[in-house]
C-alpha cells in the first residue's frame, strides 16, 4: 500500500476511463465508440491490471506518492458500464492506495430511463456523486445537440440522483445558432428551481473530428457569435451566484463544500493516474519535473496492449520544468481562488515574464500576492491573452 505523505497538500486522484456510448454526439470529440456488446470478464480484468501497473509505477517514480482523494469514472458512457467492473475496481483501490476519509468517488451518467435504473447499483457499489448530462432543458436544443433524452428523462433522473447520492452534478450547454439572452435566462430559472449543488455550465465549442466540425467547415452557423457568447456567460454566473452557485472555475459553479475534488486536482496540478483506453496521467517525479502517460485510445488496440504489457500506455513523457510551469499557470489561472505558485517557481524570469505580471496587476487584471496568482474579475474575459503573454 502506497504510504501516507503528510509534507505537502498534493492528493491523488484517479480516472476511469468507459469508452462506449449508446450513439455518437455531434459535438463530441471525447474518446467514445458505438459498440452494443462487450466481454464483461476480459474487460474487468483489463481494467484491474493496468490499475495494478499504474499504482505500481506511481509507488516507485513519484516525488511524494499521496492519498487517493478521488476516483472519477468518466467516458463515454459510465451508466453503461457493467456495475460489476466499478465494484472490482472500488474493492481493489484500498489494496492499492491509501484512501483519504472523505474519498470522492464520482460517475458521469446519461438521463436515460434505462440508464437511471442503474443509479441504485451505483450507490451499492460505493459511488458517491453523480454528474449528470443533461445539456439543456430545451427540446430543440436537445434535438440540436444529437441527445436522445428528454426534459421528463432529466428531471426523473436528477430526483432519483438526489435521492440517492449526497452530491449531485448535472452538464448544460449554450450558444447555440439562435440562442437569445432572455430563452437563456428562463432556462436558467428551470435549472435553477431543480436545487443543484453543482452546476457545469459549457459554452458550447466546435472541436475537430466531430460533426458539428465537418458541418461547420461547409459553411454552417452552429454557435452564436463571440459578444452574445460573453453576454451569455455574464448571464450565468450573474444568475447562479445569486443562488449561492458560485463561480469557481471557468465553466464549474457549487454551493459551499459542493466543489468538484476531482477537477481540482487537474487545475492544481496535483497527481492523478489515467486507466482505460485514451486516458492521461500526470504527477509530479522527484527534480519538479511531471510524468505524462497517455493510454492507447482504441478499445480493441487497448485491450491487446494490456493483455500483452499488463498496460495499455501508448506515450508516457517526462516534462521538464518549463512544461510544469506552463501547465500550473494555464490550469491554476481558471480557478477563481487563483494559485499558489510553488517555490521554484516564484520570481523564475525563465518561466515567468515578471514584465507583463507587473503589467496585468497595474491594469487591475491580474491580483498578485507574493507567491499567489489570481485573475480578477476584469482579467476573466482576457484569460488566454494573459496567460499567452505570461508564460515566456
Amino acid at each position: 500500500m502506497l504510504s501516507e505523505i503528510n509534507s505537502h497538500s498534493n492528493r491523488l486522484g484517479l480516472y476511469i476511463h468507459w469508452p462506449f456510448c449508446a450513439s455518437k454526439c455531434p459535438y463530441c470529440d471525447f474518446n467514445s465508440h458505438v459498440q452494443k456488446d462487450v466481454d464483461v470478464a476480459e474487460w474487468r480484468e483489463a481494467f484491474l491490471s493496468e490499475l495494478r501497473y499504474m499504482a505500481d509505477i506511481y509507488e516507485t517514480k513519484a516525488a511524494a506518492p499521496a492519498m487517493l482523494h478521488s476516483v472519477f469514472f468518466g467516458g463515454g458512457t459510465p451508466s453503461l458500464m457493467p456495475v460489476s467492473i466499478i465494484s472490482d475496481i472500488l474493492d481493489n483501490i484500498g489494496k492499492l492506495f491509501t484512501l483519504a476519509p472523505n474519498l470522492e468517488i464520482t460517475a458521469e451518467a446519461n438521463p436515460s430511463s434505462t440508464e437511471t435504473k442503474q443509479l441504485t447499483s451505483f450507490k451499492t457499489a460505493g459511488i458517491n456523486r453523480i454528474s449528470i448530462g443533461a445539456q439543456s432543458l430545451n427540446p430543440k436544443t436537445l434535438h440540436f445537440l444529437g441527445r436522445a433524452h428528454s426534459n421528463h428523462d432529466i428531471y426523473n433522473a436528477i430526483e432519483a440522483a438526489m435521492g440517492l447520492f449526497g452530491q449531485v452534478s448535472a452538464d448544460f450547454i449554450y450558444g447555440m445558432p439562435e440562442q437569445t439572452i432572455n430563452n437563456w435566462q428562463a432556462e436558467l430559472n428551470q435549472i435553477i428551481k431543480i436545487g443543484l449543488s453543482h452546476i457545469s455550465a459549457y459554452q458550447l465549442t466546435i472541436e475537430p473530428g466531430t460533426q458539428f466540425y465537418t458541418r461547420h467547415n461547409k459553411g454552417e452557423t452552429l454557435t452564436c457569435d463571440d459578444s452574445i457568447m460573453a453576454d451569455l456567460y455574464q448571464t450565468t454566473t450573474e444568475m447562479l451566484s445569486e443562488e449561492g452557485l458560485k463561480l469557481y472555475e471557468i465553466s464549474n459553479y457549487a454551493l459551499p463544500d459542493a466543489q468538484c475534488i476531482h477537477n481540482l486536482i487537474y487545475w492544481q496540478s496535483h497527481d492523478w493516474l489515467g486507466i482505460g483506453p485514451g486516458a492521461h496521467g500526470r504527477f509530479t517525479l522527484p527534480n519538479n519535473h511531471r510524468w505524462h502517460s497517455q493510454t492507447r485510445r482504441s478499445p480493441d488496440g487497448w485491450i491487446s496492449a494490456v493483455k500483452a504489457n499488463q498496460h495499455g500506455i501508448d506515450t508516457q513523457i517526462e516534462d521538464d520544468q518549463a512544461d510544469f510551469a506552463r501547465e500550473i499557470i494555464l490550469m491554476g489561472l481558471r480557478l477563481s481562488s487563483g494559485i499558489n505558485l510553488p517555490e521554484w517557481l516564484v520570481g523564475n524570469t525563465e518561466f515567468i515574464n515578471v514584465t507583463w505580471l507587473q503589467q496585468f496587476k497595474e491594469d487591475g487584471l491580474l491580483a498578485v500576492n507574493q507567491n499567489h496568482l489570481r485573475v480578477t474579475h476584469k482579467g476573466r474575459v482576457h484569460l488566454n491573452s494573459i496567460i499567452s503573454r505570461l508564460l515566456n
